[in-house]
């Protein structure tokens, strides 16, 4: 496939919480797991993952983290793959 827009609106009561609003997929070839997180809330998800840079899209920025997962559970079975 190719590009993919992506529209949703919602509430989300979960700023003071240990949560994360984000759009969450992944990729076969090559086998990546990502989301795309738009807040969070006393838990930031990206801790303990490495800074590869930032981007701008609609008005917003975000930063690119990623880590690498071993031997964990994907859309594939038991596997090793990025996570971003």
């Amino acid at each position: 496939g190719g590009p993919k827009t992506v529209q949703y609106n919602g509430t989300w009561s979960g700023a003071n919480a240990n949560s994360y609003l984000s759009l969450y997929g992944w990729t076969k070839d090559p086998l990546i797991e990502y989301y795309i997180v738009e807040s969070y809330g006393s838990y930031n998800p990206s801790s303990g993952a490495s800074r590869k840079g930032s981007i701008q899209s609609d008005g917003g920025s975000y930063d690119i983290y990623q880590t690498q997962r071993v031997n964990q559970p994907s859309i594939v079975g038991t596997a090793t793959f990025m996570q971003y």
